[in-house]
């Protein structure tokens, strides 16, 4: 898989998330009425939202590198920390109006042009923020939180923007919010994967064998390579790769690629070594895959 396939992937799994909590929002909205403060009902649909982007965003990864474990793992992780998130993100969203509801309130129309949007707006970047996480939580690595801020911070801001201004310039309010869930799920997706390009060590490209072509970031400060699962980089149906074969660590900005198995070094270049830093276009070669590294 390239990573611009990675991106298109990444960018319909937060689509069909928009449409699942589209369909979704339809039910809540028609109970709102039974909820006794439109906060509460404000907390409870967020965590609602929220909870379901955190299962959809928390298996890509495993659905992306098709790892049953991981797709587990990572709906069991999104799902709660999008629940926190999104209830976070509504209970944000009514602090902001507050806070500035003086200013906004000097007029309908900047109310409600300015000042609801906005408001909803930053909160649904406050959800975008956990549903990033929600993968650097599974992984436990500071990088890949890191990607989840700023990725989730920025795509669920201008997707929260997109998605309360559709309710202004569209009249029908479902068609309204079928098309602003569908805008959020994408551009959160999206925005999640540009951040992640930009914050990678650099691309590990398969060369030949049943993965050629495919390409994995280098977005973690230590990540496994082998044919097991539990593998950062899972290497399938190649000869003479372990289970767990060699790890690539960042030291001083710089990826580090050692074997764990000294009776079976790695060739770099076509040179044998046991540890050696990465430099641009390395051919690596792993039992019997090959691998090209660049930025």
């Amino acid at each position: 898989m390239s990573i611009a396939y990675r991106r298109l992937l990444l960018s319909l799994i937060g689509l069909f998330a928009g449409l699942a909590a589209w369909s979704l929002a339809e039910i809540i909205v028609s109970y709102q009425a039974a909820f006794s403060s439109f906060l509460i009902f404000s907390v409870v649909s967020g965590g609602i939202f929220g909870l379901l982007f955190g299962i959809f965003f928390g298996s890509a990864e495993g659905i992306i590198n098709s790892v049953k474990k991981k797709i587990i793992r990572g709906i069991i992780t999104g799902s709660l920390v999008g629940l926190l998130g999104g209830a976070l993100g509504f209970l944000t969203a009514q602090a902001v109006l507050f806070i500035l509801g003086e200013y906004f309130l000097q007029s309908q129309f900047s109310f409600n042009v300015f000042g609801l949007p906005i408001s909803r707006a930053l909160g649904w970047g406050v959800l975008g923020i956990f549903i990033g996480l929600s993968e650097g939580i599974r992984a436990f690595d500071p990088r890949k939180i890191k990607i989840g801020i700023l990725g989730g911070l920025i795509g669920g801001f201008l997707g929260g923007l997109l998605l309360e201004y559709m309710r202004i310039f569209i009249p029908d309010m479902a068609v309204a919010r079928l098309a602003g869930f569908s805008l959020f799920g994408l551009v959160l997706g999206f925005s999640y994967s540009i951040v992640e390009s930009s914050l990678s060590y650099g691309i590990l490209r398969v060369l030949n064998g049943r993965l050629k072509g495919k390409e994995f970031y280098i977005n973690q400060r230590k990540m496994l390579l082998g044919t097991s699962i539990d593998t950062d980089i899972k290497l399938t149906d190649y000869k003479n790769v372990q289970e767990i074969h060699a790890q690539i660590k960042i030291q001083k900005k710089d990826a580090v690629l050692k074997t764990l198995h000294d009776n079976q070094p790695l060739i770099i270049n076509e040179e044998k070594t046991l540890s050696q830093r990465l430099k641009l276009n390395d051919v690596i070669q792993i039992g019997d895959v090959k691998l090209l590294y660049k930025f």
